[in-house]
């Protein structure tokens, strides 16, 4: 890529990331769970139904571990919002590859233009 280019990408790299809305880190799992109720539906010895589904969203911040469980109601904003921080990662990834390619460029510039001396 050209120094041009390079200052074209990092631009809208820069209004991508102003413009990717709510986000949070994490996955969302699909959980199946059996109850301790005697005789309920989950434990039936030839056709045994779970409980569920449940939702859950698991995810570390700051070196910490966390879940929530999330509503059915609210399952769709929250995979909106993972997929977010998903974006926001893969754009900052791909600004700081961008930004170590510039800062590779000019050092063969500078070097170019200011040749060592014998």
């Amino acid at each position: 890529m050209t120094s041009r280019q390079l200052e074209q990408r990092i631009e809208q790299l820069k209004q991508e990331l102003a413009d990717i809305g709510p986000m949070h880190p994490g996955s969302l799992s699909e959980q199946f769970n059996v109850c301790g109720t005697p005789g309920c539906r989950c434990k039936d010895p030839i056709n045994p139904r779970r409980h569920g589904p449940y939702y859950q969203l698991s995810f570390t911040w700051r070196g910490r571990s966390g879940s929530r469980f999330v509503r059915f109601e609210r399952l769709a904003e929250i995979r909106n919002k993972v997929a977010n921080y998903k974006r926001f990662r893969e754009l900052v990834r791909e600004w700081i590859d961008l930004e170590v390619e510039r800062e590779r460029q000019d050092r063969l510039e500078s070097m170019d233009q200011n040749p060592a001396k014998d």
